[in-house]
């Protein structure tokens, strides 16, 4: 038996796997530990000690309820985001979902972000195949640094991927799938960027190790006298994807708490979008930024607001997600929304709800006006990372808004005019992290 964890934004997934016959035999669940308090808005960190206790009991539970027959632990761990550590204060973990960058830097009349981007231009990061933006890590450190340690910085480095290793084997080591987010990694050589380092004033920093295979044995874990393989960090979104069951010329729309648009590629080929490591020296062409669960909770937060000020009652999430999906037939009569609440690079305007007339501003109308926006702007940005709709045979809708949400990928369907379907299993990260421990076991003959 092996183990698959899986570390999202909001829960900890753990999957007692059986490769040899190729099922996942029980699972486990722990909530992800709260964001830290008393944080500026911009600000979102994590006790990345509690995560990695979490993910020791989760371990635990398994060997006991096996008798000590686990022998791999295979790891997939949410992106962007990295641990800091140094002498003299705890460690912490700074999410995806932080964006300090954005922050003014003292006396500059700019902000750190932009700061960065006057000092490496988008040519100098195209082997890295990522680009700066507010959810780096690289951004977010450097913001972190300057405002924190006037001094050379020359503390530890992690993913959290690698962070979990750290605490389980001693070793600080990561797959490139989890480096290259945080932008520190020079993709098309497999090697850290030590000139964008260099570049940064982060050179004098400890940083991990990199995996040089997908199966890499990073270490033993030792519980209860059972000794446990304990494999490199896989990225959430590669693990999502493998799960997906994706063919040749599909693409992947991947929508969760944040959303993708992904294209599989064995060219290493730069372009208008990010070049992810993906399993067996393949990449994935990415897109991020979409419009996802986080910016429909924008809109469900709203009515919940709405309502308990209107009539003194708390309506709960599933209750308004029951009314909106009655409403599924609805069209937008001529509403519009730009679905892009959150600020980033590829949307710094914001949403909008345009359109209104007399009769149109409607519970059902509003959202179907939110799912056109959507799945129009997947589309369009599903073009560019193929080139031209030709070029795609049909998309695969994952995560786990795409499953509750028919009526979006109805829309997804229409607007694009191809095949949809959905991704081989509700649980794209268990089917995932089956297929790795599967994988693994074949390689080990």
């Amino acid at each position: 038996m092996d183990i698959g964890i899986d570390i999202g934004s909001s829960y900890i997934k753990a999957f007692l796997i059986d490769a040899e016959q190729g099922r996942i035999a029980d699972r486990q669940t722990e909530r992800m530990p709260e964001r830290a308090a008393g944080l500026p808005d911009d600000a979102y960190e994590l006790d990345p000690g509690l995560i990695a206790a979490r993910v020791r009991e989760l371990i635990r539970k398994f060997v006991r309820q096996t008798g000590g027959g686990i022998e791999g632990l295979f790891l997939s761990v949410q992106m962007h985001g990295f641990v800091y550590s140094e002498a003299g204060r705890a460690d912490r973990y700074v999410s995806w979902q932080d964006t300090r960058c954005l922050r003014p830097v003292p006396g500059g009349g700019t902000t750190y972000l932009e700061f960065l981007k006057q000092k490496i231009s988008r040519e100098d990061m195209l082997e890295n195949g990522v680009y700066l933006k507010p959810s780096m890590g690289l951004c977010n450190l450097f913001a972190l640094l300057r405002e924190e340690v006037p001094r050379m910085a020359d503390g530890t480095l992690y993913t959290l991927g690698s962070y979990l290793i750290h605490s389980l084997t001693g070793r600080n080591i990561a797959h490139a799938e989890s480096l290259a987010p945080v932008g520190i990694l020079n993709v098309k050589k497999q090697c850290l960027a030590a000139e964008l380092l260099e570049t940064c004033g982060l050179s004098r920093l400890s940083f991990p190790e990199v995996a040089q295979e997908d199966f890499q044995v990073c270490g033993i874990y030792q519980e209860e006298g059972c000794r446990i393989r304990v494999y490199p960090d896989y990225g959430d979104m590669q693990t999502a994807v493998l799960g997906s069951s994706v063919r040749e010329g599909e693409v992947v729309i991947n929508t969760a708490t944040a959303a993708q648009v992904i294209r599989p590629s064995a060219e290493f080929l730069p372009g208008p979008y990010e070049i992810r490591p993906y399993f067996g020296n393949r990449y994935l062409y990415t897109i991020s930024d979409m419009p996802s669960g986080r910016n429909l909770q924008v809109l469900i937060h709203f009515i919940q607001e709405a309502a308990e000020q209107v009539t003194g009652k708390s309506l709960s999430e599933p209750e308004v997600w029951e009314t909106i999906h009655a409403l599924a037939g609805e069209e937008p009569e001529g509403l519009r929304v730009d679905m892009n609440f959150y600020r980033n690079s590829l949307f710094p305007g914001g949403g909008a709800i345009t359109g209104i007339s007399r009769q149109n501003l409607r519970l059902g109308t509003l959202f179907a006006a939110a799912y056109q926006n959507m799945a129009e702007t997947y589309w369009d940005y599903i073009r560019i990372l193929a080139g031209s709709a030709e070029q795609v045979t049909g998309i695969v809708c994952a995560g786990g808004v795409n499953w509750k949400t028919p009526e979006l990928v109805d829309r997804i369907r229409r607007v694009s005019g191809k095949p949809c379907r959905l991704s081989a299993m509700k649980d794209e990260a268990a089917a995932g992290l089956l297929s790795l421990a599967v994988a693994c076991r074949k390689k080990a003959g």
